[in-house]
């Protein structure tokens, strides 16, 4: 083997402290006249022999880096100063074309948490192609760099790395409520669409499931005729690509998307931030115990996903697990101002509070809000009696159609109701949350100890 492919090597090992001892020595010597096919499963659900024993490495899209400063601490996760510079590098040339750049010492041969960012489109194809990198990425030789890196290809003078394994976490699922194809019809002299016609000619996109299929591409293939070895241990023919999971926190929908992409070998996993949080809920000071608790949820649909976890968290009695029914008619929403509870699988009617009971408003997300204050007015309708009755909201993700207007229209509604009013809401969406998190009446739970539990280990 050359003395420059060896040099390499041994900068892996410096960077991974030492931990890959032989494993990361072993590489499979291939002929150079033969092409690399690679295998053909997509990827391997065994993680990297490196990664077994080492702490994680994560990384973020810009707007979610100080939720990952968080977690790295969470995790035991290596930190470093300003002056060894970032992980990731989400450069742009002047012509405003992607040049991102990573250590790949750190990476290779480690377990990988990235946060992915939905919220800006802008930086999705960057953070896709890092993505695909961390899959398997050629490392040239160091003698190449007097040809400016432009020779090692056709020589095949360069080392494969990949990652021992890699978690996408997705704290907010941008095209959530894509994840199925309607039927749609335009009317030619209004041009408005509706998909009340069962003849329609038209079919949206359903975004959510072929988001999840960019995500979980498998990765390249080395270039041909093929590399000196592999820096982490792993078989290079076979071709072995490390284990990809995708992490999605509170889901709208789960089931469409989670099956889209069952022929990727991608491991999914649909964790749901609602009960974490009525556990937590239920030890503050204030909880006022199973008589006088009620959880509202402002659509059947949410009552249907969430009841289990209510009963199994709170143990509350179905008198005081309530919905409201909503219908959409196009583009507006309307709400029926009663309350219903299951009484034996017949909805039973929930009339009046007393001010010493309290409410918990529970939705996955909202755009303007509008529904869940809707809910708080219709309870405080139907309170008897002295006192100010409670209501807190919950919402696990705060979309505000990513409107800085929007957001202060929503705080303003929230300030109308009373202080007594609170509103809960995790910062999957920092461009959101960051604004309401200095608001008295707005606590903002971080996402990091609940993400920790998953990705841990």
């Amino acid at each position: 083997m050359a003395t420059s492919d060896n040099t390499n090597q041994k900068v892996a090992l410096a960077a991974l402290g030492g931990m890959v001892a032989g494993a990361a020595m072993l590489s499979y010597m291939k002929s150079r006249d033969k092409p690399q096919e690679g295998g053909r499963e997509a990827r391997s659900h065994t993680v990297g022999v490196v990664g077994k024993w080492t702490k994680p490495v994560v990384i973020a899209s810009p707007s979610l880096e100080p939720l990952a400063k968080v977690l790295r601490k969470r995790l035991g996760a290596p930190e470093f100063s300003g002056s060894e510079g970032h992980t990731i590098y989400a450069e742009r040339f002047k012509s405003g074309d992607i040049n991102t750049k990573f250590n790949w010492t750190r990476c290779i041969g480690r377990k990988v948490v990235m946060l992915f960012d939905t919220v800006d489109q802008g930086r999705f194809f960057e953070q896709l192609c890092l993505l695909q990198a961390l899959q398997g990425f050629a490392v040239p030789d160091s003698d190449d760099k007097g040809t400016k890196w432009k020779t090692y290809v056709d020589s095949g003078r360069y080392s494969w790395g990949r990652a021992a394994s890699i978690t996408v976490v997705l704290p907010w699922y941008r095209p959530c409520q894509m994840e199925r194809t309607s039927r749609w019809q335009v009317d030619g002299e209004t041009g408005k669409w509706t998909n009340g016609d069962p003849n329609g000619e038209w079919l949206d996109v359903p975004c959510a499931l072929y988001y999840a299929r960019l995500l979980s591409t498998p990765g390249s293939v080395p270039p041909r005729p093929g590399p000196s070895g592999a820096l982490d241990g792993m078989p290079m023919e076979p071709l072995w690509r490390p284990p990809l999971e995708l992490l999605f926190v509170e889901l709208h929908e789960e089931g469409p998307v989670a099956h889209s992409v069952t022929d990727l070998n991608t491991q999914i996993r649909m964790e749901r931030y609602v009960p974490y949080f009525l556990d937590k809920y239920k030890a503050k000071r204030s909880y006022p115990g199973k008589a006088h608790m009620y959880i509202l949820f402002p659509d059947h649909g949410a009552y249907n996903r969430y009841n289990n976890a209510v009963v199994e968290t709170l143990k509350l009695d179905p008198d005081h697990i309530l919905w409201i029914n909503k219908t959409r008619v196009g583009e507006s929403t309307e709400i029926e101002q009663k309350l219903f509870w299951d009484d034996k699988g017949t909805p039973g009617q929930k009339n009046e509070f007393t001010p010493q009971d309290s409410i918990l408003i529970v939705d996955d997300f909202t755009n303007s809000g509008g529904t869940l204050f809707g809910a708080v007015e219709l309870v405080k309708g139907k309170t008897k009696g002295e006192g100010t009755i409670t209501v807190h909201i919950f919402v696990s993700h705060l979309v505000a159609t990513y409107d800085d207007k929007v957001v202060a229209k929503l705080k303003t509604q929230l300030h109308s109701l009373g202080p007594e009013c609170r509103l809960f809401v995790t910062n999957s969406i920092p461009q959101t949350t960051d604004l309401l998190k200095d608001d008295p009446q707005v606590e903002v739970c971080d996402l990091s100890d609940f993400i920790a539990d998953f990705v841990h280990g």
